[in-house]
């Protein structure tokens, strides 16, 4: 009984040993759905500067709310990855890095955010909603990718560029456009990052 106990053990470990793969999916989704929520917090804030008056300060609160619940969940989920017997360096870096860049991104959405209560906040220009589109896309198709679904870099649109763009448009004072200009930068970095970190960690992921 005892031997067959140990046995039993040591394959545990060997399994572990080649990486939890039931883990890795479960952080995996956790992460997608932390990528959902800050998607959603994203539209909602980005509405209210396309369209305002549309979003209310209570839709606003839910959507952050929302978006903290999942990334404590995020948290949790990776720090229960860390605790697995045979856990890698370089997957824990990995890891820590894609939680870092929603991070990023996602104080630069409540910058955004803050920036409406002003008493007069710019109104947007019209490459501000190009712009948007190509955050959600990414937002849309990075999460999918840690779900399973096939993606490339070449398959994401280019944030750079529209960020370009949008820093170049407009017909007022360009300080009345610094706090979106400066945070839209944030975003873009942070998301070609976080893009760049899920292709790694995808193709690091054994197959199931």
């Amino acid at each position: 009984g005892g031997w067959n106990t140990g046995g039993a053990g040591g394959l545990g470990l060997v399994a572990y040993a080649v990486w939890p793969t039931w883990e890795r999916h479960h952080v995996s989704e956790a992460l997608a759905t932390l990528l959902v929520a800050y998607f959603r917090y994203f539209q909602a804030v980005a509405n209210a500067y396309l369209r305002p008056g549309s979003v209310s300060p209570a839709q606003l609160d839910q959507a952050r709310l929302q978006a903290r619940l999942a990334r404590s969940n995020a948290e949790a989920s990776v720090d229960r990855v860390t605790t697995e017997p045979g856990a890698r360096n370089e997957s824990m870096h990995l890891l820590g890095a894609m939680l870092a860049s929603p991070h990023r991104f996602i104080h630069a959405v409540m910058a955004l955010e803050a920036g409406l209560s002003s008493r007069r906040p710019v109104p947007a220009r019209d490459q501000f909603r190009p712009f948007v589109h190509t955050v959600e896309l990414t937002l849309h198709s990075v999460p999918a990718a840690l779900r399973g679904s096939p993606l490339s870099i070449d398959d994401l649109p280019d944030l750079r560029q529209h960020h370009n763009t949008l820093i170049h448009s407009g017909t007022g004072s360009p300080a009345s456009y610094a706090v979106v200009n400066v945070e839209t930068d944030r975003i873009t970095n942070s998301l070609n990052t976080l893009a760049e970190l899920v292709l790694q960690w995808v193709r690091s992921r054994p197959l199931r």
